[in-house]
């Protein structure tokens, strides 16, 4: 894999409505919980948005919702499936929001496709971008190293997978200033018995 990155988006703008489809009912359990954080017209970000399943039920409960994702074939599909939010095409190393923008971050399933050199830049994005008491969370896959993987939900084509362990996440949120107020590793909810998901959530003080 030359360009993960290059090659990860390609593969997901292949993969398109079939992806979609495949995880449209795998929403992660604290989804309900991060919900209840917030009051009605809080300011939320989801990072990594895909089609747009997390940012229909943040909209659902009186969100001002922004997605944003690097498959633009995801963002399309976003923007028909959840009209009510705002969908931009956007790198999240490469943030363009001011400062103390969003009440609260949703980056689920997706921090897991950033190199291990590029995180702490990522989530020090996130922070500055979060208002004073804004929550992140962040869901990676449970595991050591960078892989580039081939799975049947993404019809064999290899992605990018970089793998964390609890303490190492909850490391680097320290390390790019948020409080853990949440952390725990949980099962797959598409049923997969090998893979364990890290869900941690940050504070920003």
């Amino acid at each position: 894999m030359q360009d993960p990155y290059k090659t990860t988006i390609e593969v997901y703008n292949r993969l398109g409505k079939n992806y979609l489809k495949g995880i449209s009912k795998a929403f992660p359990k604290e989804r309900t919980a991060f919900i209840k954080l917030f009051p009605k017209n809080a300011r939320i970000l989801d990072v990594g948005c895909a089609g747009g399943r997390d940012s229909r039920a943040f909209l659902k409960s009186g969100f001002r919702l922004t997605g944003i994702d690097l498959s633009r074939v995801f963002i399309n599909a976003a923007k028909k499936y959840a009209p009510e939010g705002k969908f931009l095409l956007m790198d999240a190393r490469k943030l363009k929001f001011p400062r103390n923008s969003f009440d609260g971050i949703w980056a689920n399933a997706v921090l897991l496709h950033i190199k291990k050199e590029d995180i702490l830049k990522v989530l020090r994005g996130l922070h500055k971008i979060l208002k004073p008491g804004g929550i992140l969370h962040v869901s990676v896959k449970q595991g050591k190293g960078v892989k580039a993987v081939a799975e049947n939900i993404s019809q064999n084509n290899e992605r990018l997978f970089t793998f964390f362990r609890k303490k190492e996440m909850e490391k680097l949120l320290k390390k790019a200033g948020f409080k853990i107020i949440f952390s725990k590793v949980v099962s797959d909810t598409l049923k997969r018995k090998k893979i364990k998901w890290v869900t941690t959530w940050g504070k920003r003080a």
